[in-house]
């Protein structure tokens, strides 16, 4: 199936879910609540949102770098703004499409590109637990899932790291239909992988990867200012939303659609918003966040030049 019938797919189940939400949820007080949003917050949203990716992308060209991939920063960012359209797609593995991208429009091999992705969404992985155990913390959830993520990371740690747990996972990765395509020399893909993953690039990567979940997390905060909603601080407002995302991104599903979205009411419904509220505010924080990056993604795809989602 193309692409863009998947996502077409993926956008009609998304308008059917938030159907369900508005379905479930006080029709007058939702009408009610978006009447109250405060239009000029929507510059800073916005703002803020496009913000967050700043970090995102020198993280990303940070590795195309130290992999000596050279790519001119604007193509870099080009790509980088085109791999948002593939958030959509289950675990985000839709990403390596910038693998694509780059091969069709700079003649890149895939074998450089596809290793510095999966490194890329590691350190995305890594840094989201390491936001989500703040966030447990904070919000004093169940002291197990503190050790769930602690496993979460030393597992992942592990695999990166030790040497024959790293040689045994890419083995069986390159046997994969997929990769077995598209990963011709495997001692480069290793090569990559452990020069993307040494001590300095890691540390500098996740940072970048934190600061990105702080960052948007004040624009969810702003979301809810925006209705003049202020129950929640800060801290608490980065903890429930760094948590709802992981969870969805945990289940496998597209986007994590309406796992993040119920996470998200959940959470502010346990902190003392009403339930009707919180349905509304996690569907705005959705299409503030994750449907205003897509949209981006998709513009910038048409720009890159390098991929054709009918072809492709």
């Amino acid at each position: 199936m193309k692409f863009e019938n998947k996502f077409v797919l993926i956008l009609v189940a998304s308008v059917i879910i938030y159907a369900i939400f508005l379905f479930m949820s006080d029709f007058t007080i939702f009408l009610e609540n978006i009447s109250n949003f405060k239009i000029e917050y929507l510059p800073l949203i916005l703002s803020l949102v496009t913000i967050s990716w700043i970090p995102l992308f020198f993280k990303w060209h940070m590795l195309l770098k130290n992999s000596k991939l050279d790519v001119p920063i604007k193509k870099s960012l080009l790509v980088f703004l085109a791999g948002s359209a593939f958030e959509i797609t289950p675990g985000q593995v839709g990403a390596l499409m910038k693998s694509q991208i780059l091969k069709t429009s700079s003649n890149i091999p895939r074998t450089k590109t596809i290793p510095v992705i999966m490194v890329e969404k590691v350190y995305d992985m890594i840094s989201a637990i390491c936001a989500s155990i703040i966030g447990i913390i904070i919000l004093e959830l169940d002291p197990i899932l503190i050790f769930v993520a602690i496993v979460s990371l030393t597992i992942i740690f592990f695999f990166m790291y030790y040497k024959p747990a790293t040689e045994k996972f890419f083995n069986r990765l390159v046997k994969l239909k997929f990769f077995s395509k598209h990963i011709e020399n495997i001692s480069e893909f290793h090569k990559i992988v452990k020069e993307a993953t040494s001590l300095k690039i890691s540390i500098l990567s996740i940072t970048l990867g934190i600061l990105y979940w702080f960052i948007i997390g004040a624009a969810t905060y702003v979301i809810l200012l925006s209705f003049d909603i202020d129950v929640l601080n800060y801290l608490q407002i980065v903890s429930i939303y760094t948590t709802s995302i992981l969870l969805g991104a945990i289940s496998f599903v597209p986007a994590g659609i309406g796992i993040t979205e119920v996470s998200i009411t959940g959470l502010f419904a346990i902190n003392g918003i009403n339930i009707s509220t919180a349905l509304m505010l996690s569907v705005m924080i959705r299409i503030l966040t994750l449907w205003y990056s897509v949209i981006i993604g998709f513009v910038s795809l048409k720009f890159t030049g390098g991929v054709s989602l009918k072809n492709n």
